[in-house]
């Protein structure tokens, strides 16, 4: 994913964690880091967040991905 953000291309992060989302949301199963980082990521894609290691630090900053 990471090469595909430098070239400035889109990532398969739809495929992987947006897919778990889905899957999550379809069964009532909540799945909130891997929705916070699949929107993390597609801001990243449409350069609203740069590419950083801080973003990851938000992350894990409690309450961060909840609600």
């Amino acid at each position: 994913m990471l090469q595909s953000l430098e070239r400035g291309r889109r990532t398969e992060i739809g495929f992987m964690n947006g897919y778990v989302v889905e899957r999550g949301q379809e069964k009532g199963v909540p799945t909130p880091v891997n929705a916070a980082l699949t929107a993390m990521v597609r801001e990243i894609e449409v350069g609203a967040r740069p590419i950083s290691p801080d973003n990851l630090k938000g992350l894990l900053r409690q309450g961060e991905w909840s609600a």
